[in-house]
């Protein structure tokens, strides 16, 4: 079934759509970056040994995260 044929949620459901939570689709994506060797957080400079070791075990372990600060 096309994508863009889907118009209803009984369709979404019969194509095999699956929910995730936000918690279980960060995870994913952030896994499949590691494995894939790609750039995890690109545009954040300068914080590779403090803020990105913990904001991706955080997302690893789907923990909770409250990012504080000012934008910039």
């Amino acid at each position: 079934m096309n994508h863009n044929s889907i118009n209803t949620l009984a369709e979404l459901k019969k194509a095999g759509y699956q929910s995730k939570t936000i918690k279980q689709e960060l995870r994913d994506n952030l896994v499949s970056k590691l494995e894939n060797d790609e750039p995890i957080f690109e545009g954040i400079i300068g914080y590779d040994e403090t803020v990105i070791p913990q904001l991706t075990n955080a997302i690893l372990s789907k923990h909770n995260i409250n990012l504080l600060g000012l934008r910039g």
